[in-house]
């Protein structure tokens, strides 16, 4: 099974026996509904998570190079040279020779910059989506116990 495929039991709601108290199994599960979500949305853009993730981190960071998206994003090089071309080729990022001229720096061009804020809300309906049965109290709680788990 890929990573963006979703189990039937994820899509249902249901859970297999025994598997609920793990957290490394619901925290997966979660991870794989929501990037299905994710998934459907970009899609008929020709675009995935990934592209979207390296869209936003040349926007947080405009010209880094394909390097340090690599390591912000933990995608490995082949890859972001990959996700790169096919974003360039959209016309979405260029790439300009940075001050060393084996690298290039990377911005959004204004047609990239259009698109990721279009992909931004977006996102935001795949969040509703996905946290529909949570209040707003619940979803910071979520949030930030995440953002916990993950510094440590």
């Amino acid at each position: 099974m890929s990573t963006t495929e979703t189990p039937d039991f994820a899509r249902d709601g249901s859970l297999p026996p025994d598997t609920s108290p793990w957290h490394a199994f619901l925290l997966r599960t979660a991870a794989q509904r929501v990037t299905a979500l994710a998934e459907q949305m970009l899609q008929p853009h020709g675009l995935s998570i990934r592209h979207l993730g390296v869209l936003s981190a040349i926007e947080a960071e405009p010209g880094q190079n394909q390097r340090g998206v690599g390591e912000r994003l933990r995608i490995d090089r082949t890859t972001v040279v990959a996700l790169t071309d096919h974003l360039e080729g959209a016309g979405l990022v260029e790439r300009r020779r940075g001050t060393d001229r084996r690298m290039f720096a990377l911005y959004l061009t204004p047609a990239g910059q259009d698109r990721l804020a279009e992909l931004k809300e977006f996102t935001a309906e795949v969040d509703e989506r996905f946290l529909v049965n949570l209040t707003a109290e619940e979803r910071e709680t979520l949030r930030q116990l995440l953002i916990r788990l993950l510094g440590s």
